[in-house]
């Protein structure tokens, strides 16, 4: 009877330790994103982003909010996109291509135009780093 008692609170003790996982543990569960960091849905993804260029672009609370949705609506089409076009990488190009489109002309809408011209400004810088990236073999600079 004892052994038994013992048992039965060993193993509600057990399970209660399990069921307490802490955020750390539950990171190091988490899918990778191949650079080291935990993957983020598409609107995780969209709302750094369009904190990024909150900051980047100096956007007021009301385009930063506009700007987050549309970057949501963009990575949805853009899965949707990759989805549709299974292994024709030329279509999934050409709808990617239509969708980045598609969202540079309702971004125009949103920002002034001194805030667009610096946007296209940074796309170009970061296009830059990609290329040069890949030209490395995907090592990333020292910044040392």
């Amino acid at each position: 009877m004892k052994t038994a008692f013992f048992l039965l609170a060993a193993l509600a003790l057990t399970s209660a330790a399990q069921a307490q996982t802490t955020p750390a543990a539950q990171a190091q569960t988490a899918p990778l994103n191949g650079r080291g960091g935990a993957m983020r849905t598409p609107e995780q993804q969209a709302e750094a982003q369009a904190q990024r260029l909150a900051r980047e672009l100096n956007l007021t609370a009301d385009q930063q909010a506009k700007v987050q949705q549309l970057m949501a609506a963009q990575r949805q089409e853009t899965q949707t996109a990759i989805q549709n076009a299974g292994s024709n990488r030329r279509a999934m190009g050409q709808a990617m291509r239509a969708g980045r489109d598609k969202f540079n002309g309702q971004l125009q809408a949103v920002l002034t135009a001194d805030q667009y011209a610096k946007y296209q400004q940074l796309m170009t810088e970061r296009r830059a780093q990609m290329r040069e990236r890949r030209q490395n073999g995907g090592a990333t600079p020292d910044l040392d």
